[in-house]
């Protein structure tokens, strides 16, 4: 789901910040030192260059501060060059001279529409206002950036002041405060949602899962790669020579303690809100999101150490927020209508309507202030094969070990359902008897107008006009936005031409 990327942070432990509670302003480097970095960065930008050919986006993530040394710069114009990456750039406290940065970047090779920057305010260093016109030059020169800080509840002000003074398009981010010994308030944690409405990420625990992380890497200066930078080391050393290829990633940890360790992780609801490299921190914000259920929005047995029909706080949150934002949120599903409304009552609220009985209904009800609500529909109805087949149907329920059931809108079926006991899940070729059963009546024709989806043990029956794709089409058309201003995301095979269909 993710694009692959990785995360370097060299030797550099320096910083020309003198914030109270940070170490690394105590630490002049030699500089001897800052050339050992310098051509660590190289040696890794040689490596990257030559020997791995999957990585889509970098990003610098240093003890200190990096984008006040030269080299920096000219690395990641290089690397930004290359045609295979599509992202590049570094957590920074905008300290640099802008326009001289800038010209390094771009005399390098550098191409300004993928640099991308994590910009972190230090309340110590700078202030609000100075701070935000740095992040509006930036913006406004087509780099891309987020803008962040401590959730240190005594900065509460001067924060809701930085709020106020960024440009609307630059995302606010609120790290929690490790130090703070104690959970947050309920006014302090609304305090913070109304700055960063994606701030329940932060408090809410994120459970480590290695089998969530394998599109990511960490490397350092000296050679060590680890999945993540909390995570123990997979290797000792990369080298020029060889490729520097993903190992298998390892984790010791329960939970992640930190954005580059979540945030690296590869779930829909990180990609819905941050795109495909989630780690920039830099919001997609999509028009509209279309989301499965039954194993996407809604968890399996067996998931995460959930119970079974679960939604995640995770998700609630991240859905509520999107929602607060004016995103348009409709499911995208093979169930009915019903059964959703009753496995999602968590968030149906927050919903639009949606794709459902795999595209055979469709339904947008968007409030509206003057009307209350505006509300379209439509169902791909399955009348005349249910005329012709019905009771033939009926006829296998013994022989195929099914239960037939019907989706209807008043009397016009839009979906058949051949249900099985949960251990008997169909197969294809299973699907395929049924339908040559069906096949050997001669007087009845119809069945090139219908479909069939295989789903465990559920074999559905809708019409041929009838997906995901051509439903999120037809909704995105009643919303007067195009699919690529939206997000969708599914696990099966159902869900992958409508997710090709809207923006990565």
């Amino acid at each position: 789901m993710n694009g692959r990327m990785i995360l370097y942070r060299g030797s550099l432990k320096s910083c020309n910040y003198h914030c109270s509670y940070c170490p690394f302003s105590r630490h002049p480097m030699s500089e001897r030192e800052l050339g050992r970095d310098r051509e660590q960065w190289f040696s890794f930008i040689r490596t990257l260059k030559r020997q791995c050919r999957d990585v889509r986006a970098l990003m610098v993530t240093p003890y200190g501060e990096a984008l006040i040394h030269s080299w920096y710069w000219e690395g990641l114009g290089r690397l930004s060059a290359l045609p295979k990456m599509d992202a590049v750039g570094a957590q920074t406290n905008l300290s640099f001279p802008i326009e001289q940065s800038l010209a390094l970047f771009r005399e390098a090779g550098g191409i300004l529409g993928k640099l991308r920057l994590w910009a972190t305010f230090h309340p110590e260093m700078t202030k609000p206002e100075v701070f935000a016109e740095r992040c509006r030059r930036l913006a406004e020169m087509g780099v891309g950036l987020c803008a962040g800080c401590v959730g240190v509840p005594d900065n509460l002000e001067r924060l809701k002041e930085l709020k106020s003074k960024l440009p609307q398009a630059v995302y606010l981010w609120v790290n929690s405060m490790d130090g703070l010994n104690r959970p947050y308030t309920d006014k302090e944690r609304q305090a913070f949602l109304e700055l960063d409405p994606y701030f329940m990420q932060e408090v809410l625990p994120v459970e480590a899962d290695v089998k969530l992380c394998g599109e990511r890497l960490f490397a350092e200066g000296d050679g060590r790669l680890r999945t993540c930078n909390i995570a123990p080391i997979l290797r000792e050393r990369w080298e020029e020579t060889t490729e520097l290829e993903f190992p298998d990633p390892v984790c010791r940890q329960k939970r992640c303690s930190c954005y580059l360790a979540y945030g690296g992780q590869q779930v829909w609801v990180r990609h819905m809100l941050f795109g495909l490299y989630p780690l920039f921190r830099i919001p997609r914000h999509p028009r509209a999101v279309f989301l499965d259920v039954a194993g996407t929005l809604v968890t399996d047995s067996g998931k995460s150490g959930r119970r079974s029909g679960e939604i995640s706080d995770v998700a609630v949150a991240a859905l509520s927020a999107l929602a607060g934002e004016g995103t348009a949120l409709f499911f995208a599903t093979t169930l009915p209508y019903p059964e959703v409304m009753e496995r999602c009552r968590a968030v149906r609220s927050l919903f639009w309507g949606g794709v459902f009985a795999g595209g055979a209904h469709l339904l947008l009800r968007k409030p509206d202030k003057a009307a209350g609500e505006i509300r379209q529909e439509q169902f791909y109805h399955l009348d005349m094969f249910c005329d012709r087949y019905l009771e033939d149907l009926k006829s296998m329920e013994r022989q195929f070990g099914f239960r037939l059931l019907t989706c209807r809108s008043g009397d016009s079926c839009y979906k058949i359902t051949l249900l099985r006991p949960a251990h008997r899940p169909w197969k294809s070729r299973e699907a395929e008897a049924v339908f040559c059963c069906l096949q050997d009546k001669p007087e009845k024709t119809g069945k090139g107008d219908v479909r069939y989806i295989i789903e465990e043990n559920c074999l559905q029956i809708v019409s041929a006009q009838a997906d995901k794709a051509g439903g999120v089409k037809t909704l995105c058309g009643w919303l007067g936005i195009r699919p690529s201003e939206a997000f969708a995301f599914g696990d099966s095979g159902e869900d992958r031409e409508m997710m090709a269909l809207c923006g990565k």
